[in-house]
């Protein structure tokens, strides 16, 4: 049982909780962001980007007064603070001459289940749904889609058509890290938050290799160049051409502290670049425990998001080591077929699986499959026991039953499993 000397506390999110651990940081290593994080930005910093965008007219220049918008924003998913970045650009539109009509949002959630009505307000807030037409993408439903050609790679790209029809798109989003895109926000606001369920698939398809049924090498967390499936994303997304960005970068509390405004891709590139300068925490070495939080509520909200975290804390994790992952997953594992992928047989059959039909999920399971057969995993969750058992994880309820059962060990805690980018310096 792991026994610190309580000289240090950290508190890791689970859902709407901050759980307290204390800690000897003699045995463990809090790996975080520096504790000088930037203050949360204010109203008028927010519209001080907005009028000093990178590579782009400012918005009034770009969109005419007789104009049709579409604003594009995440689901419930994805915390990204769009109920304070949406009502600025309502109100810029208004004082251009665009009344509430001429502007909609649409909901890029790719290929997960519609947004309900209390997700939809907390996303936009209580105003704009009342005044303003809210609609969720559907990446199943062909008749909302409009196709704009095929990418070099050969991904067909498949949009909403209000995106097609609109004069307009303005995307809003986050950034922060995504082990197989490299980063979130940017052109995924477009492919995969609003392509067709065919389009989405073909573009992910393209970090898994089918031959050697493997991951390919240039797909991980932090990396672009190279990355296939992000550049299969660029062209895609290119053929549409997003008249504007705004994407944000929110603290651990789901505060805005940075925002970047401008040119879809250019924009976008800017913030990554500082995101990772800024969210990667070198160590010497790999250590035999590793406890990771998700980073509490929304990015815990299922296990298929979770895993995200336990991807980034397997990199500093020495192998046949012990992760302890807190990670509530109120909403369940986020696919209701996702253990179909853990059928006998190991990763080899989950990747025979995907071979045979190709689905995003289907990579996670196999990813987090691998985990479970290099590392022994606990998961601390409201997951069912027996479909945590069924993924070849440890099921915990607390954070004290799963260390009651770890021998003691030097580790690493790491409170922001989805936005900390750890790695071994070589």
């Amino acid at each position: 049982m792991v026994k610190p000397s309580f000289e240090h506390v950290v508190n890791l999110g689970y859902g709407a909780q901050q759980i307290p651990f204390r800690y000897d940081p003699q045995q463990f290593r809090l790996l975080a962001q520096p504790d000088s994080t930037p203050a949360p930005l204010t109203d008028a910093e927010l519209h001080a980007a907005l009028d000093a965008p990178i590579n782009s007219p400012r918005l009034e220049e770009i969109v005419k007064a007789h104009e049709r918008v579409v604003i594009v924003v995440p689901d419930a998913t994805r915390a990204a603070c769009v109920h304070r970045i949406a009502p600025l650009l309502v109100e810029r539109l208004n004082k251009h001459g665009l009344n509430d009509s001429q502007i909609s949002f649409l909901i890029g959630g790719g290929i997960h289940r519609p947004p309900t009505v209390a997700e939809i307000h907390g996303i936009l807030g209580p105003d704009l749904p009342a005044r303003i037409e809210v609609h969720p993408h559907d990446a199943s439903d062909a008749a909302t889609h409009a196709a704009l050609g095929t990418t070099a790679r050969g991904t067909p790209v498949v949009l909403n058509r209000r995106l097609v029809e609109a004069d307009r798109t303005i995307v809003v989003g986050a950034i922060s890290l995504h082990y197989i895109a490299g980063f979130s926000g940017g052109r995924k606001a477009i492919l995969p938050g609003c392509g067709a369920e065919r389009s989405i698939q073909a573009n992910h398809l393209l970090s898994f290799d089918l031959e050697t049924l493997e991951k390919r090498s240039s797909i991980a967390s932090g990396c672009l160049d190279g990355n296939p499936v992000h550049e299969d994303m660029l062209e895609a997304v290119g053929m549409l051409n997003p008249s504007f960005l705004v994407n944000t970068v929110l603290d651990a509390n789901n505060e805005i502290v940075a925002v970047y405004a401008g040119h879809w891709r250019d924009a976008h590139r800017h913030g990554c670049d500082e995101y990772l300068a800024s969210h990667t925490v070198a160590v010497d070495e790999r250590r035999p425990l590793v406890i990771v939080s998700a980073g509490g509520a929304p990015r815990d909200v299922n296990l298929i998001q979770s895993h995200k975290a336990m991807e980034h804390a397997s990199q500093v994790l020495a192998e046949g080591g012990t992760m302890i992952a807190l990670a509530e997953c109120a909403q369940g594992l986020g696919r209701d077929d996702f253990l179909r992928w853990f059928a006998p047989g190991g990763t080899r059959a989950t990747a025979l699986m995907l071979a045979e039909d190709y689905k995003i999920n289907g990579q996670t399971a196999w990813s987090l499959r691998r985990k479970t057969e290099r590392f022994r995993l606990l998961l601390v969750s409201a997951l069912d026991a027996d479909a945590v058992r069924q993924m070849g994880l440890e099921p915990h309820t607390t954070l004290d039953s799963a260390l009651s059962v770890v021998q003691p060990s030097c580790g690493y805690i790491i409170p922001g499993g989805l936005t900390t980018l750890p790695t071994v310096r070589l």
